[in-house]
C-alpha cells in the first residue's frame, strides 16, 4: 500500500524543521505521497500561522522541493486552515485563492457568535492557557464551551466539506480528563451528533497521532471509541502524524493503521490529485 501523510508543519509556521528537512524525513520513512500543510494565515496576529506575506515564498519553496524530489516522493501543496466563527469561515474560498491541492479543516480557536475577535485557544502544551480561556470566554462552563466547539465544527463541515477533517475531538486534549471524560453523557451526545454530520457530508476524517507521541493525550484524535462508531457509520479515514519536526514524520503511523484494522477498517483514503481508497496491508 502507499504510505501517505497529509498533515505536516515546518518553519513557515510553528514547525521546528525546514520544509526540505520534513520532505527528506518523509522519504527516509518510506512515504510515497506526502502533503505540506502549514497553518494557514489568520486575520489577527499569530505566532503559529504562516504570515500571508510569506505565502508566495511558501509556494515557491514547495515547487522547488516537488521538482527536486519528484523521483522519490509525490508532494502535494496544502494548508491547515482554521474555521473561526464570524472571523474566518470560507475555507473552500481560501483553497481556491491560494491554489492548493488540498487542505485540512481544523479548529484551534473556539468562539460563540459575537464580534469579539479573541477566542478560546484549545491547543498547545499549556493547560493554563486552556483554563484561562475557558474562564474568560465561557465563565468556566465546560459544557457550554464544548457545545461551542462542536457547533463550530458542524458549521465548518456543512459550509465547506473540507478535504480532511483535522483532529476532530481535540477539545479533549487539555481537558485531560479533569472536567469531563469520554463517558460523560453530554459529551458523548455531542460527539455522536457531530459524527452524523460528518457522515451526511461525506468528509474524510484524519486519524491524528500527535497527541499520543507528544504524551498529551491517551489516544488518537479521534479516540478509538469514536473511530468504532465512525466505522459503523461508513465514514472514511486517512492517517496523519501532524508532525512539527523531522523526527516526528512517521511516529505512531503503524499503530494507527493497526488500530483501524482491529476496529474493522479495511481501507484508508489517499490523495494523488483526487481522493481514492486503498486496502490496508
Amino acid at each position: 500500500m502507499y504510505k501517505t501523510n497529509y498533515h505536516s508543519h515546518n518553519t513557515f509556521c510553528d514547525g521546528k524543521s525546514t520544509m526540505e528537512d520534513i520532505v527528506k524525513a518523509a522519504i527516509r520513512e518510506g512515504f510515497s505521497h506526502f502533503g505540506i500543510s502549514s497553518h494557514a494565515p489568520v486575520p489577527f496576529e499569530s505566532k503559529v500561522a504562516l504570515k500571508k506575506e510569506r505565502l508566495e515564498e511558501y509556494k515557491t519553496e514547495f515547487k522547488r522541493l516537488k521538482d527536486k524530489y519528484s523521483s522519490e516522493i509525490n508532494l502535494y501543496l496544502g494548508l491547515e486552515i482554521d474555521f473561526i466563527t464570524d472571523i474566518q469561515e470560507d475555507l473552500k474560498g481560501q483553497k481556491k485563492e491560494y491554489g492548493l491541492d488540498f487542505y485540512v479543516g481544523s479548529i484551534h480557536h473556539v468562539k460563540e457568535h459575537n464580534e469579539d475577535i479573541d477566542s478560546w485557544f484549545i491547543d498547545g502544551h499549556d493547560k493554563d492557557v486552556y483554563d484561562r480561556g475557558l474562564q474568560k470566554f465561557f465563565n468556566s462552563d465546560i459544557k457550554r464551551a464544548c457545545s461551542a466547539y462542536f457547533n463550530q465544527q458542524i458549521q465548518m463541515v456543512e459550509k465547506n466539506r473540507p478535504d480532511i477533517l483535522g483532529h476532530c475531538d481535540k477539545v479533549y486534549m487539555n481537558n485531560a480528563g479533569r472536567f469531563f471524560d469520554r463517558q460523560t453523557p453530554w459529551y458523548e451526545s455531542m460527539v455522536r451528533d457531530f459524527i452524523q454530520v460528518i457522515k451526511e457530508n461525506e468528509v474524510i476524517v484524519e486519524v491524528n497521532t500527535r497527541g499520543l507521541y507528544k504524551g498529551r493525550c491517551d489516544d488518537f484524535y479521534p479516540a478509538t471509541k469514536w473511530l468504532k462508531i465512525m466505522k459503523q457509520e461508513g465514514i472514511k479515514v486517512t492517517v496523519s502524524t501532524d508532525c512539527h519536526k523531522d523526527t516526528e514524520v512517521g511516529l505512531f503511523y503503524k499503530e494507527a493503521l493497526d488500530t483501524l484494522k482491529a476496529i474493522g477498517y479495511r481501507e484508508v483514503c489517499y490523495f494523488d490529485g483526487e481522493w481514492k481508497e486503498q486496502l490496508i496491508d
